[in-house]
């Protein structure tokens, strides 16, 4: 009976697991529970009950400086100007501490990584089809209900307002394109080779590739196209060796830039860093092209105020409201608008210390995995931390269950398949 139970309790462990991947891209709600199913049929399984499912390695060691880092959040609540945005802060992090036992204690055997990956990226891309037709039906519901004479309790449904909103955040969105994309590319199953027993698999590839590589474009987040273009640089380069990953790293290099060039019109952003103005008085708003120019800008004035200890995380908001208004950016202020960048957010909140710190973990995080592991590492740092330069990446939910995800795989399979690719 007992081994029955632990059978069931077992697949049904694993099944939420795909679940919860699958999920990912949906919206926030769903994918949130989808998790939390998750994480309790793994405490039912009980494998932290067996001392011989422990297993610790070097894998564990960038989760435990993460958790330090939230734990420096728990402490700042002491001086935080805003207690509450503090709290908030700190049960949106919680989602790091409860992985912390599923990497410590692993998952079942009945986890096939193959499969998971395969279905990750399939729902990645359903998701940009049930997007498309939400948007398509977003835009054209009024002549719907012109046009067929719907009741009007149906007319009258705000599907502009935030109530119904399914659409996530584009740039979390564009964040989980991308980190199929990286999945796509480390999967075995979809390693494309130019042999012509695997050209169904190559084309399928392609087709999987340039529809993630459409929906991130579509998503209109213009670092998560930046990211994209680094993160299939990379994966290209990872497995060559020698003259041939130097050649096409020196290609890649003059095409990105080429790119960043040409598609984003970089030259009138750049410009916005230099400021006519010194003072309050002559500062000229530009928040129209690029709020975020605006909002580091005006962050920086007063560094004094929070480089020694900061002001409590997850207060950097309503540290920068007084200075919104300061400079006449009250739209800023009414929106609660954060820093727009996890890092200069972490200087604010606790201190330059302890944001030197935390960008000490991701550039770090890679080396502490080996093989295979290590670079489906780089890459997934590579979208976190480049991603964490212009959002406030970790004040949302949907950046924290999306970052959670991705650093348990990699501990995961750092676990199980050291040297393996993502399969099971």
């Amino acid at each position: 009976m007992g081994n029955k139970y632990l059978h069931i309790i077992s697949r049904a462990n694993y099944i939420l697991f795909v679940v919860a991947a699958c999920m990912l891209p949906f919206p926030t709600r769903v994918s949130l529970y989808a998790w939390g199913l998750w994480l309790l049929a793994w405490f039912l399984e009980g494998r932290f009950v067996f001392k011989n499912n422990f297993q610790w390695n070097k894998g564990l060691i960038p989760l435990c400086m993460l958790l330090l880092w939230i734990l420096c959040e728990a402490l700042s609540c002491i001086w935080s100007i805003d207690k509450q945005g503090t709290w908030d802060m700190l049960i949106r992090h919680l989602s790091f501490v409860l992985i912390m036992p599923v990497a410590l204690w692993g998952v079942n055997k009945q986890y096939n990584w193959k499969q998971i990956a395969h279905y990750f990226v399939l729902s990645a891309i359903a998701s940009m089809f049930l997007y498309g037709a939400y948007m398509y039906l977003v835009w054209h519901w009024d002549y719907i209900c012109m046009h067929h004479h719907l009741p009007e309790y149906v007319c009258s449904w705000t599907y502009y307002g935030d109530q119904i909103s399914l659409l996530k955040h584009r740039f979390y969105y564009g964040t989980i394109l991308n980190l199929a994309v990286i999945v796509l590319f480390k999967s075995r199953d979809f390693a494309f080779s130019l042999g012509t027993e695997n050209r169904k698999n190559t084309f399928f590839f392609f087709v999987k590739l340039f529809l993630l590589t459409m929906g991130v474009l579509l998503s209109g987040s213009r670092a998560n196209l930046i990211t994209l273009l680094l993160i299939v640089c990379v994966a290209i380069l990872q497995p060559l060796k020698g003259k041939t990953r130097a050649w096409l790293a020196g290609m890649a290099a003059v095409v990105s830039i080429f790119v960043f060039v040409l598609l984003f019109n970089c030259h009138p952003r750049f410009e916005q860093l230099h400021w006519k103005g010194t003072s309050v008085q002559e500062f000229q708003p530009t928040y129209v092209v690029e709020p975020r120019i605006n909002i580091w800008y005006m962050a920086l004035q007063n560094p004094q105020d929070y480089l020694l200890h900061g002001v409590g995380a997850g207060a950097n908001s309503e540290y920068l409201k007084p200075i919104y208004y300061a400079f006449h950016m009250d739209e800023f202020a009414k929106r609660d608008y954060n820093a727009h960048s996890q890092y200069l957010a972490t200087c604010i909140d606790m201190g330059i210390l302890i944001a030197l710190f935390f960008t000490l973990i991701w550039l770090l995080y890679p080396l502490f995995y080996k093989g295979k592991c290590r670079q489906l590492a780089t890459l997934i740092v590579l979208l976190i931390a480049l991603n964490m330069l212009t959002e406030n990446m970790l004040a949302r939910i949907d950046g924290v269950i999306t970052t959670c995800f991705a650093l348990l795989v990699i501990t995961l399979l750092s676990r199980h398949f050291p040297n393996r690719k993502l399969q099971a």
